[in-house]
């Protein structure tokens, strides 16, 4: 239990359940912002990877999504089958798959985009930027101190795959 009684559990503990929850209820209400796109969370974070690196190989796309591999495949399955995503294997290494976005991928994408700016901002509100930095900064420190490899925590905290290579 927490020893000062602010919270019902120690406060570790107490942290990492907040932030499970917080992470939960954003994902669902977020889940259900982007569903008139035809977008669910898994495509939307696959879209917005992809946009942000823009040529992506699927190991990059799974490490920043954070979704498992079956479900990613299924997800990018889709985009391309919409023409919202296409896939290719560079000559020179035929085992990788490069994703990138297509113009009608970049629409579906500023539109969820305009979405999640508001939703966010919705969702912090009442937490001031300084403590946004402040809670962003912790959570670092914990991404850092539960990876193995520093390379991949440094790549993730910054969302730069190439970091990964070192």
């Amino acid at each position: 239990m927490d020893t000062e009684g602010e919270f019902g559990l120690d406060v570790p503990e107490y942290f990492f359940y907040l932030l499970f929850q917080a992470v939960r209820r954003r994902d669902a209400a977020f889940e259900k912002a982007l569903a008139p796109l035809d977008l669910s969370l898994g495509q939307w974070r696959a879209i917005s990877t992809v946009r942000r690196f823009g040529a992506c190989a699927m190991s990059d796309l799974a490490a920043f999504t954070a979704v498992d591999r079956t479900t990613l495949t299924r997800s990018v399955d889709q985009l391309v089958r919409r023409d919202l995503m296409i896939r290719t294997t560079p000559a020179t290494d035929r085992r990788q798959v490069h994703l990138t976005l297509t113009d009608q991928g970049q629409g579906v994408y500023d539109k969820a985009v305009d979405q999640l700016l508001v939703f966010n901002r919705d969702a912090l509100a009442g937490v001031e930027g300084d403590r946004q930095r402040e809670i962003s900064r912790g959570l670092a420190t914990v991404i850092r101190n539960l990876s193995p490899d520093s390379r991949v925590a440094e790549a993730l905290i910054r969302f730069e795959p190439n970091l990964m290579r070192g």
